[in-house]
């Protein structure tokens, strides 16, 4: 039986890749000017969290172009991410009115994922989070923190995420992984060859099997 449900965010939750990069652009531009990375130079290192990007292109901690990043994600988010994928609220509403616990696990530093469960007033569905660090990002220490900390066996949880390095961490961390595949971006085809039977392109589906385990 599954007791508790951890949300990836970017890609899963909410169509906000491009909003993040967009930010990044701006802080790069602002910053370092034609030196600036290009978005393909960014999206690799995205498994550090924003300040972590930040610091590697700029060599080092550079507090202006942090506070920059996060002052850009507050006032640009309802511009570029103004609200979740359809059907993900109503599946965080199932799963609350069935007194389940859910939690974020993301590569996100804590200050964006706040100012973005803020904006979107999703506080009061999350009981945790956990974040990424500037130097890498570890879903799979992540799973395995929150096992311990609300003291489940890795049957007992599952990782919703879109990525297939999330289906990757979950496996390294004895948790399944439930693909999110409704992105236009998904890639069904690398999600099906390492997460079988477990990837979903609707959310009703994902909905319909939670609600039969839990």
């Amino acid at each position: 039986m599954i007791k508790l449900v951890a949300f990836d965010f970017d890609g899963t939750l909410a169509d906000s890749v491009d909003f993040c990069l967009a930010c990044f652009d701006k802080v790069f531009e602002k910053f370092m000017g034609d030196k600036a990375p290009t978005r393909e130079d960014i999206y690799q290192t995205f498994g550090m969290n924003e300040p972590g990007v930040i610091r590697y292109f700029m060599g080092g901690f550079v507090p202006e172009a942090e506070e920059y990043f996060y002052q850009l994600h507050r006032d640009l988010h309802k511009e570029w991410c103004s609200d979740l994928y359809p059907g993900c609220r109503g599946l965080l509403d199932f799963l609350q009115s069935k007194a389940l616990p859910m939690t974020i696990l993301t590569g996100r530093s804590e200050t964006t994922c706040r100012i973005s469960l803020e904006v979107l007033k999703l506080e009061k569905y999350f009981v945790d989070m956990q974040n990424g660090s500037p130097e890498k990002n570890d879903k799979a220490s992540q799973m395995l923190n929150l096992l311990k900390k609300f003291d489940l066996q890795p049957e007992e949880m599952v990782y919703v995420g879109d990525a297939v390095s999330d289906a990757e961490a979950a496996q390294r961390a004895g948790v399944k992984c439930l693909s999110a595949a409704w992105a236009k971006s998904a890639r069904i085809a690398e999600l099906e060859k390492i997460n079988p039977g477990l990837v979903f392109t609707a959310v009703a589906d994902m909905q319909k099997y939670l609600a039969e385990r839990i």
